[in-house]
Protein backbone atom coordinates (compact mmCIF):
# COMPACT_ATOMS: atom_id res chain seq x y z
CA UNK A 1 0.00 0.00 0.00
CA UNK A 2 3.11 2.37 0.98
CA UNK A 3 4.11 1.65 -2.76
CA UNK A 4 1.30 2.52 -3.96
CA UNK A 5 0.80 5.31 -2.09
CA UNK A 6 3.97 6.95 -3.51
CA UNK A 7 3.44 5.79 -6.54
CA UNK A 8 -0.20 7.94 -6.91
CA UNK A 9 1.42 11.30 -4.88
CA UNK A 10 3.19 13.53 -7.55
CA UNK A 11 6.72 15.01 -6.99
CA UNK A 12 7.72 18.71 -7.02
CA UNK A 13 8.29 18.43 -10.64
CA UNK A 14 4.93 17.11 -11.19
CA UNK A 15 3.05 19.82 -10.34
CA UNK A 16 2.15 22.20 -12.59
CA UNK A 17 4.02 25.60 -13.20
CA UNK A 18 1.02 28.35 -12.24
CA UNK A 19 3.67 31.44 -12.37
CA UNK A 20 2.64 32.15 -15.82
CA UNK A 21 -0.51 32.96 -14.35
CA UNK A 22 0.89 35.94 -12.32
CA UNK A 23 5.09 36.41 -12.73
CA UNK A 24 5.39 35.96 -15.93
CA UNK A 25 2.93 38.14 -17.29
CA UNK A 26 4.18 40.69 -15.14
CA UNK A 27 7.91 40.34 -15.65
CA UNK A 28 6.88 40.36 -19.83
CA UNK A 29 4.95 44.08 -18.81
CA UNK A 30 7.61 45.07 -17.54
CA UNK A 31 10.14 43.98 -20.26
CA UNK A 32 7.92 46.05 -23.15
CA UNK A 33 8.47 50.14 -21.44
CA UNK A 34 6.29 52.53 -23.14
CA UNK A 35 7.44 54.40 -25.60
CA UNK A 36 8.22 58.24 -24.08
CA UNK A 37 6.32 60.53 -26.19
CA UNK A 38 8.18 63.45 -28.26
CA UNK A 39 8.70 67.28 -26.94
CA UNK A 40 5.99 68.07 -29.56
CA UNK A 41 3.80 65.78 -28.15
CA UNK A 42 3.77 66.74 -24.78
CA UNK A 43 4.22 70.51 -25.77
CA UNK A 44 0.48 69.73 -27.47
CA UNK A 45 -0.33 67.63 -24.38
CA UNK A 46 -0.15 70.65 -22.10
CA UNK A 47 -1.66 73.28 -24.13
CA UNK A 48 -5.27 70.98 -24.11
CA UNK A 49 -4.97 70.87 -20.58
CA UNK A 50 -4.46 74.55 -20.02
CA UNK A 51 -7.34 75.08 -22.44
CA UNK A 52 -9.38 73.31 -19.92
CA UNK A 53 -8.08 74.88 -17.17
CA UNK A 54 -9.18 78.50 -18.79
CA UNK A 55 -12.59 77.17 -19.47
CA UNK A 56 -12.93 75.61 -15.84
CA UNK A 57 -11.34 79.20 -14.66
CA UNK A 58 -14.17 80.75 -16.77
CA UNK A 59 -16.99 78.64 -15.01
CA UNK A 60 -16.13 79.32 -12.05
CA UNK A 61 -15.44 83.52 -12.48
CA UNK A 62 -19.08 83.33 -14.23
CA UNK A 63 -20.29 81.36 -10.58
CA UNK A 64 -18.98 84.16 -8.76
CA UNK A 65 -20.43 86.58 -10.27
CA UNK A 66 -23.46 85.11 -10.27
CA UNK A 67 -23.53 84.69 -6.35
CA UNK A 68 -22.47 87.90 -6.06
CA UNK A 69 -25.35 89.16 -7.75
CA UNK A 70 -27.47 87.31 -4.93
CA UNK A 71 -26.53 89.76 -2.32
CA UNK A 72 -28.09 88.89 0.92
CA UNK A 73 -30.80 87.25 -0.26
CA UNK A 74 -29.10 84.18 -0.07
CA UNK A 75 -27.12 83.58 3.23
CA UNK A 76 -25.47 80.72 1.85
CA UNK A 77 -23.92 82.99 -1.39
CA UNK A 78 -21.24 84.11 0.25
CA UNK A 79 -19.76 81.26 1.64
CA UNK A 80 -19.71 79.71 -1.82
CA UNK A 81 -19.05 82.44 -3.81
CA UNK A 82 -15.83 81.91 -2.04
CA UNK A 83 -15.29 78.76 -2.47
CA UNK A 84 -15.38 78.85 -5.83
CA UNK A 85 -13.13 81.55 -5.75
CA UNK A 86 -10.45 79.47 -4.26
CA UNK A 87 -11.49 77.14 -6.88
CA UNK A 88 -10.49 80.03 -9.39
CA UNK A 89 -7.30 80.81 -7.74
CA UNK A 90 -6.00 77.84 -7.78
CA UNK A 91 -7.07 76.57 -11.34
CA UNK A 92 -4.80 79.88 -12.05
CA UNK A 93 -1.92 78.36 -10.26
CA UNK A 94 -2.03 75.31 -12.20
CA UNK A 95 -2.49 77.02 -15.69
CA UNK A 96 0.36 79.17 -14.74
CA UNK A 97 2.45 76.17 -13.78
CA UNK A 98 1.49 74.33 -17.03
CA UNK A 99 2.12 77.47 -19.75
CA UNK A 100 5.54 77.93 -17.41
CA UNK A 101 6.48 73.77 -18.16
CA UNK A 102 4.98 74.05 -21.76
CA UNK A 103 7.69 77.14 -22.08
CA UNK A 104 10.04 75.02 -21.03
CA UNK A 105 8.77 72.24 -23.44
CA UNK A 106 9.09 74.15 -26.56
CA UNK A 107 12.54 75.73 -25.47
CA UNK A 108 14.12 72.06 -25.43
CA UNK A 109 12.11 71.19 -28.49
CA UNK A 110 14.22 74.59 -30.16
CA UNK A 111 17.69 73.59 -28.55
CA UNK A 112 17.15 69.83 -30.28
CA UNK A 113 16.17 71.52 -33.92
CA UNK A 114 18.82 73.90 -33.73
CA UNK A 115 21.40 70.89 -32.93
CA UNK A 116 19.92 68.34 -35.70
CA UNK A 117 20.47 71.43 -37.94
CA UNK A 118 24.23 71.96 -36.57
CA UNK A 119 25.06 67.94 -36.63
CA UNK A 120 23.39 68.24 -40.14
CA UNK A 121 25.51 71.34 -41.01
CA UNK A 122 28.34 69.81 -39.88
CA UNK A 123 28.38 66.70 -41.52
CA UNK A 124 27.47 68.22 -44.74
CA UNK A 125 31.36 70.22 -43.65
CA UNK A 126 32.74 66.86 -43.31
CA UNK A 127 31.42 65.95 -46.34
CA UNK A 128 32.41 68.98 -48.46
CA UNK A 129 36.25 68.86 -46.66
CA UNK A 130 36.88 65.49 -48.01
CA UNK A 131 35.72 65.79 -51.21
CA UNK A 132 38.30 68.89 -51.30
CA UNK A 133 41.21 67.17 -50.30
CA UNK A 134 40.34 64.04 -52.52
CA UNK A 135 39.87 66.80 -55.67
CA UNK A 136 43.31 68.86 -54.50
CA UNK A 137 44.95 65.19 -54.23
CA UNK A 138 43.89 64.56 -57.67
CA UNK A 139 45.37 67.52 -58.86
CA UNK A 140 48.86 67.65 -60.08
CA UNK A 141 50.52 71.16 -59.72
CA UNK A 142 53.32 70.38 -62.35
CA UNK A 143 50.55 69.86 -65.05
CA UNK A 144 49.01 72.88 -63.93
CA UNK A 145 52.66 74.28 -64.49
CA UNK A 146 53.01 73.06 -67.90
CA UNK A 147 49.39 74.44 -68.92
CA UNK A 148 50.47 78.01 -67.77
CA UNK A 149 53.59 77.78 -69.64
CA UNK A 150 51.67 76.06 -73.00
CA UNK A 151 49.90 79.07 -72.62
CA UNK A 152 52.36 81.46 -72.81
CA UNK A 153 53.94 80.45 -75.94
CA UNK A 154 51.16 79.99 -77.20
CA UNK A 155 50.75 83.84 -76.90
CA UNK A 156 53.94 84.62 -77.47
CA UNK A 157 53.80 82.90 -81.22
CA UNK A 158 50.15 84.75 -81.81
CA UNK A 159 51.71 87.95 -81.22
CA UNK A 160 54.50 87.67 -83.59
CA UNK A 161 52.54 86.11 -86.18
CA UNK A 162 50.17 89.10 -85.72
CA UNK A 163 53.83 91.37 -86.07
CA UNK A 164 54.90 89.47 -89.51
CA UNK A 165 51.17 90.08 -90.75
CA UNK A 166 51.62 93.69 -90.11
CA UNK A 167 54.75 94.12 -91.81
CA UNK A 168 54.01 92.37 -94.78
CA UNK A 169 51.04 94.37 -95.42
CA UNK A 170 52.98 96.98 -97.31
CA UNK A 171 50.64 99.75 -96.51
CA UNK A 172 52.60 103.22 -98.41
CA UNK A 173 55.44 100.52 -99.71
CA UNK A 174 56.82 102.05 -102.87
CA UNK A 175 55.73 105.65 -102.43
CA UNK A 176 57.98 108.84 -102.86
CA UNK A 177 57.12 110.57 -99.59
CA UNK A 178 59.37 114.15 -100.78
CA UNK A 179 56.50 114.09 -103.89
CA UNK A 180 53.51 113.24 -102.00
CA UNK A 181 54.97 116.43 -99.88
CA UNK A 182 55.40 118.48 -103.24
CA UNK A 183 52.03 117.50 -104.32
CA UNK A 184 50.64 118.42 -100.84
CA UNK A 185 52.41 122.05 -101.10
CA UNK A 186 51.30 122.94 -104.71
CA UNK A 187 47.82 122.57 -103.43
CA UNK A 188 48.20 124.65 -100.68
CA UNK A 189 49.22 127.34 -102.78
CA UNK A 190 45.89 126.71 -104.97
CA UNK A 191 44.19 126.92 -102.46
CA UNK A 192 45.76 129.74 -100.78
CA UNK A 193 44.72 131.88 -104.54
CA UNK A 194 41.54 130.69 -104.81
CA UNK A 195 41.26 132.38 -101.25
CA UNK A 196 42.46 135.68 -102.22
CA UNK A 197 40.11 135.48 -105.22
CA UNK A 198 36.98 135.65 -103.52
CA UNK A 199 36.65 131.85 -102.89
CA UNK A 200 36.95 128.21 -104.77
CA UNK A 201 34.39 128.06 -107.55
CA UNK A 202 31.65 125.53 -107.36
CA UNK A 203 32.07 122.37 -109.84
CA UNK A 204 28.89 123.50 -111.90
CA UNK A 205 30.63 126.99 -111.81
CA UNK A 206 34.12 125.70 -113.42
CA UNK A 207 31.97 123.39 -116.09
CA UNK A 208 30.01 127.01 -117.04
CA UNK A 209 33.26 128.99 -117.30
CA UNK A 210 35.06 126.78 -119.12
CA UNK A 211 35.78 127.61 -122.76
CA UNK A 212 33.93 125.85 -125.29
CA UNK A 213 35.00 124.82 -129.06
CA UNK A 214 34.45 127.13 -131.74
CA UNK A 215 32.53 126.30 -134.70
CA UNK A 216 35.33 125.23 -136.89
CA UNK A 217 36.29 123.56 -134.17
CA UNK A 218 33.64 121.17 -134.52
CA UNK A 219 33.32 117.54 -133.82
CA UNK A 220 34.40 115.30 -136.57
CA UNK A 221 30.89 114.10 -138.38
CA UNK A 222 28.59 116.91 -137.00
CA UNK A 223 26.93 119.22 -139.42
CA UNK A 224 27.62 123.16 -139.34
CA UNK A 225 25.19 125.56 -138.26
CA UNK A 226 24.69 129.02 -140.70
CA UNK A 227 25.49 131.85 -138.36
CA UNK A 228 22.01 134.25 -138.09
CA UNK A 229 22.10 136.77 -140.37
CA UNK A 230 21.86 140.19 -137.81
Amino acid sequence: QERSLRRRVPGPSAQPDMGWLFGTAREAAKAEPKAAPSLQEASARIDSQVQDIEAKISKADHEIRALAAQGSSNPSAKQRGLQAMKRKKMYEQQRDQLIGTQFNVENLAFQQEQAEITCTAVEAMKAGTEQLKKQHHDLDMSSVDQLTDDLAEIHDEMQRIGEALAEGAGVGGGVDESELDAEYAKMEEEMAAMKLAGGAPSPAASALAAPRPAASQALPGAMAVPAAVS
